[in-house]
């Protein structure tokens, strides 16, 4: 679609981002952009054009998400909302009427008020039980499919995953973190959750409008095999949603044949979903993940994302304006100390190592310190209860969870963990635990995670998320990357951030522009299937197939 004029102000970039007046919010039903024709790249992939009005939207339901926030969507035009919560769908979601029947507005709102409640279940029965549901597999997937037409006479089928929820269960699905089939073992879980709905998540005003009987889901994803289709499935989510959101995608389409071009995805802060060896080409999937340089989320995971990751240089402009920090010259020092160790933290494995190296250095605390530094970290994790019910030692639990990551290690490294890097780090976290207070030490950690990965616009103590902040302001800047398999991947960065003219241009463009150029693959020596030992002759007789022969028939061996 065709653009006025960037969505970002400013040119110069001398002394640091100059963001210029506040961006005009993008209106929920914009949905051209989601809907251009996409072209391929200089490596023969499918690409959508990067969109600043999509990124915007995208940022904007990853957030509505959460609290499934569905009014203004619904007066923006959507429809056929259905929203699911631990497996449990709730179909025929609609706007709260302004005016009417008292009773239509009361039925609106108690059943969103039903949906909202379940997501954060706060009676202690209710967590007991859901906990007791993850023992073996994870079921606390969230997500909010609506429609929306166009005015080409199409359909945009919007998918949002919400990430990590309220519940402290709702962690459980993060930390199973070995590999099947080279997919997050937790994030698979929740993806093949939410696909065993399919069947149930209906459409019936488009299939009424279309003159169907009925419309579901998995009628959508049958359609979207074909160049034609009327719909477009567009991808959204933040945190482990993002992560959901690259799985759905690589499932739909390798095992239900769904063509790229009628899938979009735009995910934000998203863990990494798959091994380094379980795709060819990571970057080939029509995705988009939005990354804050200061985030740690997006380095955890598995080892690599699909599709491209768009990087944000977090600068001291977007922190004053997003993070809620103590700028005394104290919390600063604080901060700068305890950032050596986070900077350690560039992949899974690292994240792992720094993980056990923590838990290690807690383990010579009593155990009053290791629960009061475990909760400063505010999982809502019952952990006192737990010691209890369990009648175990504090730090056996701690054993328990250092050989759970180690296991988890080897899952995804294929080697065991190096042993001299965990002791290294073991002896600087404790240096630093020993200067700030153990406790001080783990709120300064989970001060320097947590800011800048929200997704929220109204954030306390600031303007608003870092997220939001970025789709609004910061998409010039944004440095585009991608991740090459293999043991161990490679991320690929781009030589320099987008300009105000390059952000409304295409992805492919861009990256040629880059002079990205892959690495030539190495030629691999092709085996003959017989098993039997051929000389070298230039006209190999070939090998016939098992089951090619006719009853009757039988092979004649001809002398040449």
């Amino acid at each position: 679609p065709e653009r006025a004029e960037p969505s970002v102000a400013g040119e110069s970039r001398e002394g640091g981002a100059l963001f210029g007046r506040r961006c005009p919010r993008v209106a929920l039903g914009t949905v051209a952009p989601l809907t251009v024709r996409w072209v391929s790249d200089p490596w023969g992939k499918l690409r959508p054009p990067l969109s600043v009005e999509a990124v915007q939207m995208s940022a904007r339901l990853a957030a509505a998400t959460y609290h499934m926030e569905v009014d203004p969507w619904l007066q923006a035009g959507w429809r056929d909302v259905t929203i699911q919560v631990d497996g449990t769908l709730t179909n025929g979601v609609e706007a709260s009427p302004g005016e009417g029947n008292p009773m239509q507005r009361l039925a609106a709102a108690w059943k969103l008020h039903r949906v909202r409640q379940r997501i954060r279940q706060r009676n202690p029965l209710g967590q007991v039980i859901g906990a007791f549901r993850q023992r073996e597999k994870s079921d606390t997937g969230k997500v909010l499919v609506m429609l929306h037409p166009t005015e080409d006479g199409r359909y945009v089928v919007a998918i949002s995953f919400m990430g990590t929820g309220e519940r402290f269960y709702d962690w459980f699905s993060n930390f199973r973190m070995t590999s099947e089939g080279g997919v997050h073992k937790g994030f698979l879980q929740l993806t093949r959750q939410f696909e065993d709905n399919e069947e149930d998540i209906s459409f019936p005003e488009t299939a009424q409008e279309l003159g169907l009987e009925r419309l579901t889901l998995r009628h959508v994803l049958e359609e979207a095999r074909n160049p034609n289709s009327r719909f477009v499935l567009w991808l959204v989510g933040h945190s482990q949603g993002g992560a959901l959101m690259q799985v759905y995608a690589h499932h739909k389409i390798h095992e239900d044949g769904v063509l790229p071009g009628n899938l979009v995805g735009y995910g934000f802060a998203s863990p990494s979903a798959m091994s380094g060896l379980a795709v060819n080409e990571p970057s080939a999937y029509p995705l988009y993940h939005v990354l804050n340089s200061d985030d740690v989320v997006p380095r955890m995971g598995a080892q690599v994302h699909l599709g491209v990751c768009l990087i944000y240089p977090t600068d001291n402009e977007l922190r004053r304006r997003c993070y809620n920090w103590s700028w005394d010259r104290e919390s600063v020092q604080r901060r700068q100390a305890v950032g050596a160790v986070i900077r350690r933290m560039t992949d899974t494995p690292a994240c792992i190592e720094v993980a056990v190296a923590y838990l290690n250095a807690l383990g010579s605390y009593t155990p009053e310190d290791i629960l009061d530094s475990l909760g400063a970290w505010g999982t809502r994790l019952p952990l006192r209860r737990i010691v209890s019910a369990a009648d175990a030692r504090v730090d056996d639990l701690l054993r328990y969870a250092c050989r759970h990551m180690a296991a988890a290690y080897l899952s995804i490294c294929g080697e065991e963990m190096a042993q001299e890097r965990v002791a290294a780090l073991q002896a600087e976290i404790t240096a630093l635990m020993e200067r700030l207070g153990v406790k001080r030490f783990t709120m300064t950690m989970r001060e320097m995670m947590g800011q800048p990965h929200r997704i929220g616009e109204h954030v306390e103590g600031a303007e608003m998320g870092a997220y939001p902040y970025i789709a609004r302001y910061g998409v010039e800047r944004l440095v585009p990357a991608i991740w090459r398999g293999g043991r161990p991947p490679v991320l690929v960065r781009a030589a320099r951030a987008l300009t105000g003219a390059e952000a409304a241009q295409m992805q492919p463009a861009l990256l040629n522009r880059r002079m990205l150029r892959p690495e030539r693959r190495p030629c691999r020596r092709k085996t003959c299937a017989d098993p039997r030992r051929r000389s070298n002759t230039r006209r190999p007789t070939p090998t016939l197939q098992p089951g090619s022969l006719r009853p009757g028939e039988r092979i004649v061996h001809v002398r040449p």
